[in-house]
């Protein structure tokens, strides 16, 4: 691993997440170079300066040059982010945190590492973020709420306090989940759904009030993952 004082990050992701997240770094000093992994097409959607690797194996010859890494995986699939995250960290490489300037985290309040907190979001006093979570544009976690590892809270979602909300679980885009709630691992909370009572491990809610509407099940790359840790 590179030793120098700026950091050599990679992208895993080349689309629209890996848009915003290449913007945040480049308005950084401390970023040296920016490589991006994007297997799924032959270019990346946007205009950059670094460089796309598709193959693995380029990938893992690659990897002696790199630092730190972004896991560009949004939605629903906290549970790629995870564990995509972990497989980048028995590398060697360390997570990089996307903290956009026009948040507010109150400093009671604890975050793990690879987060990404967007514009205008807000966490108040005495919360509990874990790591590789989005708190995205506009949503808003009230005070004593503990967040588990890869959660999304969406767009303008409001998380109201003393909510527990376990691993790899979304809340969808203007979602409202009421105080003293928990919502289990993998949980998907609809957009716009209104959350009265607690949301069992596993379990798609939506509506007003929110009802039982399926199942969410994990998907993760394993194969491509596999290929890295050879």
């Amino acid at each position: 691993m590179n030793t120098g004082a700026k950091m050599d990050v990679l992208l895993w992701g080349g689309k629209s997440k890996a848009r915003i997240v290449y913007q945040r770094l480049m308005e950084r000093s401390d970023v040296a170079t920016i490589t991006i992994f994007e297997h799924t097409q032959p270019h990346v959607d946007f205009d950059f300066e670094g460089r796309h690797i598709g193959d693995m194996a380029q990938l893992r010859s690659s990897l002696s040059d790199l630092t730190h890494f972004v896991i560009c995986i949004g939605g629903e699939h906290g549970y790629a982010r995870v564990k995509t995250a972990e497989a980048f960290v028995k590398q060697g490489l360390e997570p990089v945190e996307i903290i956009s300037r026009h948040c507010y985290i109150d400093e009671t309040s604890s975050l793990g590492v690879g987060n990404h907190v967007m514009p205008s979001s807000a966490i108040h006093c005495f919360c509990r973020i874990g790591d590789y979570c989005i708190v995205n544009t506009s949503a808003s976690i009230d005070h004593d709420c503990h967040l588990g590892n890869g959660v999304h809270v969406m767009g303008a979602a409001a998380v109201a306090g003393n909510v527990k909300i376990g691993d790899y679980a979304t809340i969808g885009t203007n979602a409202t989940v009421l105080p003293n709630l928990t919502i289990g691992e993998g949980a998907f909370v609809g957009a716009g759904a209104v959350v009265t009572k607690d949301v069992a491990d596993h379990t798609v809610v939506v509506g007003s009030p929110a009802r039982d509407a399926g199942k969410n099940e994990f998907r993760c790359s394993q194969e491509l993952l596999d290929q890295l840790n050879a």
